[in-house]
């Protein structure tokens, strides 16, 4: 793991040891985004800050942009169930 993992895990760690337990995903999301610790948003700091955003996230429902939520085929036949 790079500084840069180090420094964002860090940073958003105690962003979310500010918040309360029923924090919802938008409170987290802003709490995380202002806690951004490097300077510009571009590069490797920027791209450690996403992995570790997105990971932190994830475990609170968030969904990345660009992700495909694949049916099951169970899903996809009680789904088909109906048009017959």
């Amino acid at each position: 793991m790079t500084d840069w993992s180090h420094a964002a895990r860090r940073a958003i760690q105690e962003a979310h040891s500010a918040l309360p337990e029923t924090a919802t995903l938008a409170e987290r999301q802003a709490a995380v985004d202002a806690a951004y610790p490097f300077g510009m948003r571009a590069y490797a700091p920027y791209k450690a800050w996403l992995k570790a955003r997105r990971g932190y996230l994830c475990r609170y429902g968030y969904v990345p942009k660009g992700t495909a939520l694949v049916e099951s085929p169970m899903e996809r036949m009680m789904r088909r169930g109906g048009e017959r």
